[in-house]
């Protein structure tokens, strides 16, 4: 007996411990979230270009998009255009979209939306590796002094490349220095500061190349705004090349590297392109399968959420079940409770869910009431099992066939839902409680009918707890703890809580 005792505590525990990690692993690796109310933020982002086609020319029009490395994780892309046939290219560290028509004329249209989440990408922090090395360009004359006169101070005052870097964007932007000054030819753009960053940090051997980037603000029509970075061996680090800030904000999301502009045509003119941000909320479950589906991943493809809708439903019904069973176990061997079976409470409560429990509660009582009336006469006349059965059965029908029309005509739809009650149920339950009336009297069988009341309307509000329906049907891996607990009380000898109300006068009289 001992051994059998630990046989089952070791499979609780080996089906808790397994139960519980899957669980674990969809909340904290796949980030599914523990309520169907969680939202999360997500950002749309709206391109629109704009041009003139040369009358009946061919054209074609070179956009960058964000690459699949960018900091946050694209959920959705589209392309819309009229009667332009559209591509994606990887070019380089770029991803480039492509638009294309054999014929076009007039002012034309293009458009591209691109929906991402600010869930950090994990590709983001492990981009593939860049250059450690860069050729010192050929300088001649007052440049190369000038060159050369700004490394010095910036290798004294530096420990790495990040300190180096920010080093010298410190004193490209120092209105009084005069080498920069003369580098910059008093040019004092953005554009010409980053290459003159760029000249100084190869001529030091440092490579370096220009990010575009997009701030993540609602409503503001913008154009990419210009950083830099630079590999340092482990990572890449991003410096905005008018502060020297190093890494980016977390509302900036990378849209290109290169000197390139973001889009450009042939066969037209007078390119513009607009681009507007503005921050929606999603469902995080929606959410995170739309994550799962764009990294392809298996384990999200295992998930009952890859059924069809209609399966869905019926397993969100179904997965329930085990709930419903467990708390009838906690009643009946814990507590004390009686009822008509085991599962006969759990069915009842499942027929509930239509008809509601004040309505089932009457429309079960009255049905059962009728129901032992003719079992009772039967038993007069000395019928076998199965034909006993099977007249109270068609006699079930019958009434719930006579309940529903009669609410039908005095406007009342719940009697219409007596018939989702499964007939062999009720019949099942009108021989048992007869049964009982018959061996343990009257009383008795008033009591086991009550009980299986009361335990189908608390496993029918357990069953149908929105909180509880999403968990369970999220993350299946809880019906293997429930069956933990389940052979857990499966050895359960001690006193049920009745019990103790029950031989409470008794141990206070020996007292």
């Amino acid at each position: 007996m001992k051994g059998v005792k630990l046989h089952v505590r070791v499979l609780a525990l080996a089906l808790l411990l397994i139960g519980a990690g899957s669980t674990a692993w969809q909340i904290f690796v796949l980030n599914i979230p523990v309520s169907a109310e969680t939202t999360e933020p997500v950002w749309v982002i709206d391109t629109k270009l704009t041009f003139s086609a040369r009358d009946n020319t061919p054209v074609k029009v070179q956009m960058f998009v964000p690459p699949s490395w960018s900091k946050f994780i694209t959920l959705n892309e589209s392309f819309i255009s009229k009667n332009y046939g559209v591509n994606t290219d990887i070019i380089n560290d770029n991803r480039q979209a492509i638009w294309s028509a054999r014929r076009a004329e007039g002012q034309q249209q293009l458009f591209y939306r691109l929906m991402l989440t600010k869930r950090n990408n994990s590709r983001f922090a492990e981009s593939e590796a860049g250059p450690l090395f860069r050729e010192s360009p050929q300088l001649e004359g007052v440049e190369k002094v000038a060159v050369e006169a700004l490394l010095k101070p910036i290798r004294e005052h530096s420990a790495d490349i990040e300190t180096f870097i920010r080093e010298a964007i410190k004193l490209i932007n120092e209105p009084s220095n005069d080498n920069a000054r003369l580098l910059l030819g008093n040019n004092y753009t953005q554009d010409n500061k980053s290459l003159v960053l760029e000249l100084l940090l190869s001529s030091a051997h440092i490579p370096v190349e220009r990010v575009r980037t997009l701030r993540l603000v609602s409503d503001v029509a913008q154009s990419p705004e210009l950083w830099m970075r630079s590999y340092n061996g482990k990572r890449w680090l991003y410096f905005n090349p008018e502060t020297g800030t190093q890494g980016l904000p977390d509302d900036r999301v990378v849209w290109w590297t290169g000197n390139d502009p973001i889009a450009k045509v042939e066969g037209g003119r007078h390119l513009k392109v607009e681009i507007t941000a503005n921050q929606k909320v999603m469902n995080s479950i929606t959410l995170a399968q739309s994550i799962a589906e764009t990294k392809e991943n298996k384990f999200w493809a295992l998930s009952l959420y890859d059924l069809p809708l209609q399966s869905q439903q019926t397993f969100e019904i179904i997965l329930m079940i085990p709930i419903g069973v467990m708390l009838i176990l906690l009643l009946r061997n814990v507590v004390g409770l009686e009822t008509l079976g085991t599962f006969t409470p759990v069915l009842i409560g499942l027929a509930f869910r239509e008809t509601q429990v004040v309505w089932g509660i009457i429309l079960f009582t009255l049905i059962t009431a009728l129901g032992l009336s003719i079992r009772s006469y039967l038993e007069h006349l000395h019928l076998q099992l199965l034909s006993r059965l099977s007249v109270v059965l068609t006699f079930v029908v019958i009434i719930m066939a006579l309940i529903s029309v009669l609410g039908h005509r005095l406007g009342l739809d719940r009697g219409l839902s007596i018939a989702l009650f499964p007939m062999v149920i009720l019949t099942m339950s009108i021989e048992r409680m007869s049964i009982v009336w018959e061996e343990r009297g009257g009383l008795h069988a008033g009591k086991v009918g009550i009980g299986t009341l009361i335990a189908a309307t608390l496993s029918h509000l357990m069953m149908t707890y929105p909180a509880w329906t999403y968990f369970v049907f999220t993350f299946p891996g809880m019906l293997l703890i429930f069956m933990a607990f389940m052979l857990i009380l499966g050895h359960y000898r001690g006193y049920r809580l009745t019990e103790l109300f029950r031989f409470n006068a008794m141990i206070k009289g020996r007292q």
